[in-house]
């Protein structure tokens, strides 16, 4: 129980929960929002005030470019989610000062637990948005597709009906 090897230890712990919470941040922004494809593929994502080179924040062109170009939430609120899981992601860090800010350990769990599911439920409104626009395009694809008649998905006729009285 060395105080020096404990306090090693931790800070290797910190850094390895700061890389989760890092790495899950991503994630949840890229692969489960769908955003920030437009980053990766130019430069212009980065916002400045002046007319030369990038969009203004705020702007329509900068939020299509930057988080992806169907928001149905709009701009405020999209971003104001990505910010806040940003910031709920590293609630874990209320554990270092639990002592100053909660009366006691069963309300800092209490609180946290909370926090976390309150992140869960506005990560799942742009989840579910994501999902419902991928399906969406998904759908006006098979739409549009001319299929040949080997590869033509099965459609039922409406003439045929599961429940025919005998």
């Amino acid at each position: 129980d060395d105080p020096v090897k404990a306090a090693q230890v931790d800070k290797i712990l910190i850094i390895l929960i700061v890389i989760n919470s890092l790495y899950c941040l991503a994630w949840d922004i890229i692969m489960d929002w769908g955003m920030m494809d437009g980053v990766f593929a130019d430069s212009s994502c980065v916002p400045s005030s002046g007319s030369s080179g990038g969009a203004i924040v705020g702007s329509k062109g900068w939020s299509h470019h930057c988080l992806r170009p169907r928001l149905r939430f709009g701009f405020a609120m999209s971003f104001g989610i990505l910010l806040a899981d940003c910031v709920l992601r590293f609630a874990w860090l209320l554990r270092f000062v639990e002592h100053v800010i909660f009366p006691n350990n069963g309300s800092y769990i209490l609180w946290t637990q909370l926090l976390e599911a309150f992140r869960r439920a506005i990560w799942n409104l742009l989840r579910v948005e994501w999902e419902n626009i991928k399906q969406s395009k998904a759908k006006k694809r098979v739409s549009s597709r001319v299929f040949d008649d080997e590869e033509a998905p099965f459609i039922a006729p409406k003439s045929i009906s599961l429940n025919r009285a005998h």
